[in-house]
Formats: structure tokens, C-alpha cells, sequence
């Protein structure tokens, strides 16, 4: 009761537009396409009127933005990462936030760069607010409400904070922390690491846990090889950020002995689809989010997705490189008439495996990587136990060497009984499939 009151007292704009989408998930078809439509009227004029990157755009492609319904979408350009970073750096991005970019208006957010080329890039506080609010409602899909205990592992802080400390103790969720680019040695997922969590979450007994699944699914192994048997009892563990195998899911839910729920997301379009409670327990499909996106297939299935929401840099037919397939015809029992994505094809990246038999987090990379921007794009592979290649392709007009000094000895000292060999290469390829690989172990587990 005492967290619900302060999201509402602290936090008022999430805690409202939370309260709208707890309504707006149950729309009929019709109800949904017709705010879905009023919502696209609004970003269209607005962006016609206010961006110029999309004003010269659309205007190159004899493009109207006035339109009369959602099929009328489908006409306008797709726009891709490379093309919304060149608006930003000419500051074709909205005028209106155009001087307000080091302000409260404004939250900065960075991909991780799993397809080879991170991106950082402007979000209005409002759409931000719809994000966390839409993203309150999914908390309770999987069973958090405000107050409702629970654990993430994800990245964070090894040596957390008096001030971190407390505001887990306040809001009920703790976090432990997988993989810390500041402590790479100390937070390698090994046998001793494992122990430590399963303490503590026996200490803490959450309802729910939240995490990457090669972090999750490594954890389950060990509890399952030593037969350990967890002292509280689990409601439901859900995944995000990467793909969520069969095999994971199962391992993970043998475990935990509890439902297993899957995500799908990214950093441009936030949580785009979530599994329901009926989902989880059967077909696995997931609910796409069109309360607050419009969501495409495009060539091969390529995803597609409008954010309804964002203003500052609005993210209009944009294409973030993932494969998922639209069914447009399932109906779901849950009661809910979103449509679902039958599968993800997302990106898949390897944990590396060190010499002393640890694991380290290929997010850790992605952290590093994201503070050289003149690395275009890379490629991490573990060829051997002791032997790394790093092929990597510049960006000449942004490149810093000192800043390529400090990543690569940050990588250098993450893994310490390696050899780091740097390839300064012009392309990289993609593997079988058509599906970029960030990180690649060819170490045997």
C-alpha cells in the first residue's frame, strides 16, 4: 500500500497513464485500431510539422502525411538506425526539443549495440512516461503490483551504494548484479557467484524474478547438477534482452519450478511483446503492445514499428534489424484482442568461457564498445580458451584512438589469461541465415 502511494505521490504521470493502460489492453479490434488511428493522426502532423528529417523524407517520396487510416502507413518510407543517427547529428530532429536536449525533458538512452552499431539517441519525458507506465501494467501479467517483492539479474553495481540499498529496500526490487564493466573479474558467472545468489535469494524470498536468459539458464544447471532444493516459492520468472530457447525455458522452469514468461524488446521501441499467463503456460506466442506501437512485417518478416508516443525523435516505420512473425488471426483466450508475434528471430550472442572455468556476460562488450565511438560495427570470438578476435570497422569521422586505447585495455583486463587479437576489418559478414552474431563462442562448455 505505502509503494503504491508513493509511485502515485512521486511518480504521477506513470502512475495515471498506468491506470489508462490497464484499460486500453482489453479494447476490441475495432476500439484498438481506432485510437491506434487518432494516435497516428497526432504523430504524423506533428512530425510533418516539426521534424526535418521526416519533412524532407516523406517530401522526396511524394509522401502525404495526411492520412485517412492505418493501411495508409504502409506507404511512407522505412527508416533505419543509421538514417535517425544522421538527423541527430545534422539536428533534424524535432524542433521543439531541439535546445532542450541537456534538460528534464529529455532522457538520453543508448542501445547496446547488438547489432554491431550502437545508437544513442533523444526520448521526450512524456513518451518515456508512457513507456514505464505500459511496462507497470506487464509487471502484473507475470504477477508484480506495486509493494510485490522481487529480484532482476542484470547489469548493475557489484559494490552498490547506501543510497541503492535503500531504494531497494523502498520499492521492493533488488538487483543483482550479473555483470559490472567496472568488476569483470568479481562478477563472472562462476560456481562461487551462484552459490553467493542462491543464498541471498533464499534470504530474500521474491515472488518474481527477472533476468537474461544465459545468466538464468546457467544458474538453473547448477541448481538442478547439485539438486538444490530454494526455500520460498516462486510465482513466475520472466526473461528479456535475449532469446529465450525452448531448452532454457525448460531448464529454468524445472529449477525454479515455476511458469517461465518471455519478453520482446528493444532500447528505440521498449517492451514491444510479452507473453500472458495463458501464453507462458502453453503456446508461447507473445501480445504485441498496439496500446502504444504500430507493429509491421516487412521483407522476410522483418520487424517493422511506429512508437505512437515518441515526439522528440519520433520513430516512424523504423526497422530494428529482428525477425518476428505477425499472426494476425489468433485469438488468445486471455480475453485480450492484441495481435502476436508467432516467433522471434532475434540476435543470439554466446557467453565466453574463461580459463579459470568462468563465465563472463556478452554484455559486458557492449558496455565497453559503446565508449569507442568510432567502432562502427564489431565482432567478439572466442576462438580458443585463451584466444579472442576482435574484427571491428571504423568510423573515420568519429574515430579517437584514446578512446580505443581505453576499450581495448578495459577488454584486455576482463580477460586477463587471453590473448586479444584487434582486426581492423571493411566488412563483416553476417552468419547462415542472414542473422548478425555479435559475440561467438567456439569453445565447447
Amino acid at each position: 500500500m505505502l509503494n503504491k502511494l508513493l509511485n502515485k505521490l512521486l511518480k504521477q504521470k506513470v502512475f495515471d497513464l498506468h491506470q489508462e493502460y490497464e484499460k486500453t489492453q482489453y479494447l476490441s479490434r475495432n476500439e484498438l485500431e481506432k485510437l491506434q488511428l487518432h494516435r497516428l493522426k497526432q504523430l504524423l502532423n506533428y512530425t510533418y510539422k516539426n521534424v526535418p528529417f521526416y519533412q524532407k523524407l516523406w517530401n522526396e517520396h511524394n509522401i502525404n502525411h495526411n492520412i485517412n487510416s492505418l493501411e495508409d502507413l504502409k506507404s511512407f518510407p522505412i527508416v533505419d538506425k543509421t538514417m535517425l543517427q544522421n538527423a541527430i547529428k545534422n539536428n533534424e530532429i524535432s524542433k521543439e526539443y531541439l535546445n532542450k536536449l541537456d534538460s528534464d525533458e529529455i532522457v538520453w538512452q543508448a542501445t547496446t549495440g547488438s547489432s554491431g552499431k550502437p545508437f544513442k539517441f533523444p526520448v521526450d519525458i512524456n513518451s518515456e512516461n508512457h513507456k514505464n507506465g505500459l511496462r507497470r501494467r506487464l509487471y502484473k501479467w507475470y504477477g508484480i503490483d506495486y509493494g510485490t517483492k522481487w529480484v532482476k539479474f542484470w547489469r548493475g553495481s557489484y559494490k552498490k551504494s547506501f543510497k541503492e540499498k535503500l531504494k531497494e529496500y523502498i520499492t521492493g526490487q533488488y538487483r543483482f548484479c550479473i555483470y559490472d564493466p567496472k568488476y569483470p573479474k568479481e562478477t563472472e558467472l562462476n560456481d562461487k557467484r551462484i552459490k553467493y545468489f542462491i543464498v541471498e535469494l533464499n534470504k530474500l524470498k521474491p515472488k518474481v524474478i527477472d533476468g537474461f536468459p544465459s545468466a538464468l539458464t546457467e544458474i538453473s544447471k547448477y541448481i538442478l547438477k547439485n539438486k538444490i532444493e530454494l526455500t520460498f516459492d516462486i510465482k513466475s520468472i520472466v526473461t528479456g534482452a535475449e532469446v529465450l530457447t525452448d531448452n532454457s525455458r525448460l531448464l529454468i522452469s524445472r529449477a525454479f519450478k515455476t511458469t517461465v514468461f518471455n519478453r520482446y524488446g528493444g532500447t528505440e521501441s521498449s517492451i514491444l511483446a510479452h507473453e500472458c499467463d495463458v501464453q507462458a503456460k502453453s503456446e508461447h506466442k507473445l501480445h504485441i503492445q498496439e496500446d502504444r506501437l504500430i507493429v509491421e512485417n516487412g521483407i522476410n518478416d522483418e520487424i517493422i514499428f511506429t512508437d505512437l508516443t515518441s515526439y522528440a525523435l519520433p520513430f516512424i516505420r523504423y526497422s530494428n534489424g529482428d525477425i518476428g512473425k505477425i499472426n494476425s488471426e489468433y485469438t488468445c483466450s486471455c480475453g485480450r484482442h492484441l495481435k502476436l508475434l508467432d516467433s522471434i528471430d532475434g540476435r543470439v550472442n554466446d557467453m565466453f568461457i574463461l580459463p579459470d572455468g568462468g563465465k563472463i556476460s556478452s554484455h559486458i562488450w557492449q558496455n565497453y564498445m559503446k565508449k569507442c565511438e568510432g567502432i562502427e560495427k564489431y565482432q567478439m570470438i572466442q576462438e580458443r580458451i585463451d584466444l579472442v578476435t576482435v574484427n571491428w570497422i571504423k568510423n573515420i569521422e568519429l574515430f579517437n584512438q584514446d578512446e580505443l586505447d581505453y576499450v581495448q585495455e578495459l577488454v584486455k583486463n576482463a580477460l586477463l589469461d587471453c590473448k586479444v587479437i584487434w582486426n581492423e576489418v571493411e566488412k563483416i559478414e553476417v552468419s547462415t541465415g542472414g542473422k548478425f552474431r555479435q559475440h561467438i563462442c567456439k569453445v565447447k562448455n
